[in-house]
């Protein structure tokens, strides 16, 4: 439904539409130029790889660019806040065109970050360019190339080291070569500055920020080995971008928290459904499925899980399996569970599909005497995508599979495989749609699958991988939100599977309890990812693997949670990228367009409390790790959160109105007076809930269901305002109930 604040300025842009006009949304967007000869594809750029992560935490969204393709035409976006570029080489065609482009984007009041090499020293086509010409760029961003180099450090030392800004995860003991940067600008700031003793010809600022932007030279951004198996951050990369792109002040939409808690969501691959687990029930052998259906899903209640089948395991017409069948719909009667998608046919390569050889499928199929198929088997499927042979060379299989996808009965079409899977697996859902597309296999689907499954209706999730533990510690193994696919945005899980732990399912079966480490690194100190308990049906196979997956579910359960489903997930997640910031008078934003995202971050925020006198739309505010999290109402469209400076940091402010400080379900369509409240509630397991009321004393707080009242308690109190009670458990976590809080 539209809020009154959507409404009023509706109204306000009928009456005054130049005013109306002049408001624009925060720019969020970093235009990062990457030269795909230096990685092979976007998606396996350093920018994408490393740097994504901090920038999305941050609050901005990163498109990149294949600088091969030309230069971008920037006109008009006024949702560009910046450029950045990590060039590992520094010859190439159209030098002095990037320059003069360059430029450009800096005086229209983009900031500008450069980080390793500036990309751009030689020209191919007229040669090495002019020390001045590369200066005249450098010296807008603050720094000066003197021309001269130290490449042994021999007797160099950290002159300057600020660190907050520098030696984060790796502080070489002898500072990198380096070449001479001197800083250019008075307001400059250099965070790092090396050379040998008292000689200035050996000086260089090789860590720089200015109202510009910013620049860190080569060999002090990060330690990257060739095959990017070693990472470690040398910048802290929160800290520098939060600087070279000045977004300490700007609100950020938090894909990490709801309504003041760290979401949780869980989803299972269908992998392995069929295979033989050797985990017996009630001295039975049984499938993993079943295991998986026994001693998780159904032990584990309160924690929701999406189970994604293959679909073609679930067709008679491809695997003739009733018992499959039989788990599928036992699964899907159970309210915790939901159901999704993991492909028809499960490809493993997905370009070898983005243009489809079907003579080569078939050739690779019978090659290893698996396939027998006539020609008539592999006609062109009617309706759906072309499966015309091309024999394009570039969809060859990888060396890494034997077959290009699990099931090969029929030829590949992508409609069937996509849309096709959701018609095929809801047939064992009750009537429920699939809920989430799951990618299967290396999980980097081509534009047109991403397509199918949203014009379906239907988000899509996995691939990032993210680990941060023993094996990959640092934060340059955290994978970003999600990334581009031409047009199309796909979303990746939080977490890596149980694969990655496992050597691929070869060794190590209790490899997966080693997630914890993840999930507690990526909570503190700093909260970037939510818990994501994501594995494969194969899991419940061994004792070990099951062990594991029962350790993490304790883990999560331990923590304080907001469990949702994938689903809730991906879309929130979608949120992220769409979500506009419109600042209006002192302190004050709009949030438009958020679809469901529904927390708002502010850093740096340990003295800052909302405004509820005048915010809108908001059901509280929690802090956490010096960040304020403010909760939104998903029943206002355009909420308003006006910020105001609190007194004390070692508890909650005090408002005039009962607000939310955290809660293990969500909440929607609040009703808050200094008085009481009345919302709408609804989630899994127990409803622990702390609310801040403005006075201490009785209060009654009341749950009512469609079948009458569930829950009446009266809680008292105390100086610390914490109206602090525990709804029972919903039977049925979908159907939400009205809560009552009144002052006695």
């Amino acid at each position: 439904m539209k809020s009154l604040a959507i409404l009023l300025v509706a109204l306000f842009a009928l009456v005054n539409p130049a005013a109306a006009a002049a408001e624009q949304a925060a720019p969020r967007t970093i235009v990062a130029l990457v030269d795909v000869a230096e990685s092979d594809t976007l998606k396996y750029s350093r920018v994408h790889q490393i740097a994504t992560m901090p920038l999305n935490h941050l609050g901005l969204t990163v498109e990149l660019h294949d600088i091969a393709k030309g230069l971008p035409d920037l006109t008009g976006r006024d949702d560009v806040r910046g450029i950045l570029t990590w060039f590992t080489t520094s010859s190439r065609p159209g030098a002095y065109d990037y320059l003069d482009w360059a430029e450009r984007q800096i005086e229209a009041g983009r900031r500008y970050v450069v980080l390793g090499e500036i990309g751009v020293l030689v020209d191919h086509e007229r040669g090495t360019i002019p020390l001045s010409r590369i200066n005249q760029f450098l010296e807008r961003l603050g720094v000066n190339f003197e021309g001269s180099s130290v490449p042994f450090s021999v007797g160099v030392s950290y002159l300057k080291l600020d660190p907050r800004f520098w030696g984060f995860e790796q502080r070489p003991p002898v500072p990198p070569p380096y070449n001479v940067l001197r800083v250019a600008r008075p307001d400059a700031t250099a965070h790092v500055v090396v050379g040998r003793g008292k000689d200035p010809d050996s000086r260089s600022a090789v860590v720089v920020t200015s109202p510009a932007g910013g620049f860190v030279a080569e060999g002090y951004v990060a330690e990257i080995d060739f095959g990017n198996t070693i990472r470690r951050w040398m910048i802290n990369p929160f800290r520098f971008f939060a600087r070279a792109f000045d977004t300490d002040a700007l609100p950020k939409p938090d894909t990490t928290t709801l309504v003041g808690r760290r979401l949780f969501y869980s989803h299972v691959d269908g992998d392995g459904w069929r295979s033989q687990s050797e985990v017996k029930l009630k001295d039975k052998v049984v499938s993993a499925a079943e295991v998986l259906l026994e001693r998780v899903a159904r032990r584990y209640p309160d924690m929701p899980v999406t189970i994604a089948p293959i679909a073609a395991e679930l067709d008679p017409a491809w695997i003739d399996a009733p018992i499959a069948r039989d788990i599928a719909r036992r699964f899907f009667t159970l309210p915790n569970v939901e159901p999704g998608s993991h492909t028809y046919t499960h490809p493993f390569q997905w370009s070898f599909y983005s243009n489809y050889d079907l003579a080569l499928e078939r050739q690779i199929v019978q090659s290893l005497g698996i396939g027998g198929h006539t020609q008539s088997d592999h006609g062109v499927v009617a309706g759906g995508v072309t499966t015309e042979s091309t024999s394009d060379a570039t969809t060859k299989l990888n060396k890494r599979y034997e077959v290009p996808r699990a099931f090969y009965l029929q030829p590949f079409d992508l409609t069937k495989e996509i849309a096709g899977s959701f018609e095929r697996i809801a047939a064992f859902t009750g009537g429920n749609p699939v809920a989430v597309l799951q990618w299967s296999g290396d999980t980097t689907p081509f534009e047109a699958a991403i397509r199918v499954a949203r014009e379906a209706g239907v988000p899509n999730i996995n691939g990032g991988d993210t680990r941060f533990d023993g094996e990959y510690p640092s934060y340059a193994f955290v994978a970003p939100i999600g990334v581009m696919v031409g047009n199309e945005r796909q979303i990746y899980a939080s977490n890596s599977n149980e694969n990655t732990y496992t050597d691929l399912w070869s060794a190590r079966f209790f490899g997966f309890r080693h997630l914890q480490e993840t999930l507690a690194r990526t909570e503190v100190p700093i909260r970037v990812k939510p818990i994501n308990i994501y594995y494969h049906s194969y899991s419940a196979e061994r004792v070990a693997s099951l062990n594991a997956i029962i350790d993490n579910l304790e883990y999560a359960r331990r923590q304080p949670i907001v469990p949702i489903t994938t689903s809730q997930f991906a879309r929130l997640a979608g949120g992220f990228y769409q979500t506009r910031l419109v600042a209006l008078d002192d302190r004050r934003w709009r949030v438009e367009n958020r679809g469901e995202l529904q927390t708002i971050r502010f850093d740096r925020a340990t003295l800052t409390g909302v405004d509820f006198a005048r915010s809108t739309g908001i059901l509280g505010a929690n802090w956490l790790q010096g960040s304020l999290y403010v909760a939104l109402d998903p029943e206002v469209d355009a909420p308003v959160i006006a910020l105001h400076d609190r007194d004390r940091a070692d508890m909650p402010e005090i408002a005039d109105r009962i607000y939310l400080l955290e809660s293990r379900w969500p909440v929607r369509d609040l009703q808050a007076t200094a008085s009481g409240l009345k919302a709408t509630v609804s989630g899994f397991g127990n409803g622990e809930m702390t609310w801040i009321v403005p006075r201490p004393g009785r209060w009654t707080v009341t749950l009512d269901g469609a079948a009458g009242t569930l829950f009446e308690e009266s809680v008292t109190v105390g100086d610390d305002h914490r109206l602090a009670f525990a709804l029972p458990a919903n039977r049925h976590p979908a159907e939400r109930s009205v809560l009552t809080v009144t002052s006695d």
